[in-house]
């Protein structure tokens, strides 16, 4: 088959791959309308397989602020995205598969995992002196009581 292959075909060929992780299938699941966990990338390496699904089905770049929706991990990420993707390709002017670690994207990415907790109301958060997230836990709603009750 010459030229770009279809969407289902670059999904199932990525599928088949060794180069998925939790969170790029959360993105898949999602952008499929399947059920979908929800994962988010906690670090570079989770990130850099997101980046290279979302290379390969550029298609759903401009949707992944739907994953917002996830959580506030998701949300925090969404939110510092373009700055994260940048750090994650431009750390240090060292292209990434040239360098051993990425402490600034690594750090960069904690930080709006924090944000994104410490701007939702439904958890209860401890934050390092750093600023990153150290614990939480969901506060329970109203919806959790009626959940609760039957």
């Amino acid at each position: 088959m010459t030229g770009l292959k279809t969407l289902e075909r670059r999904v199932i060929s990525w599928l088949l791959s060794d180069d998925t992780g939790a969170s790029s299938l959360s993105i898949c699941a999602h952008m499929l309308g399947e059920p979908c966990e929800g994962y988010a990338p906690s670090d570079c390496s989770d990130l850099g397989r997101c980046l290279r699904l979302l290379d390969l089905v550029p298609e759903w770049t401009p949707r992944l602020h739907e994953m917002a929706t996830y959580g506030p991990d998701w949300k925090g990420l969404i939110d510092q995205w373009e700055q994260i993707v940048h750090l994650y390709h431009n750390e240090g002017g060292v292209p990434f598969n040239e360098r051993p670690r990425s402490p600034e994207t690594y750090r960069a990415m904690k930080l709006a995992i924090a944000e994104g907790y410490r701007n939702d109301p439904n958890y209860e958060c401890g934050f390092g002196g750093d600023g990153t997230l150290t614990w939480c836990k969901r506060i329970p709603g109203e919806s959790d009581d009626e959940d609760l009750e039957s």
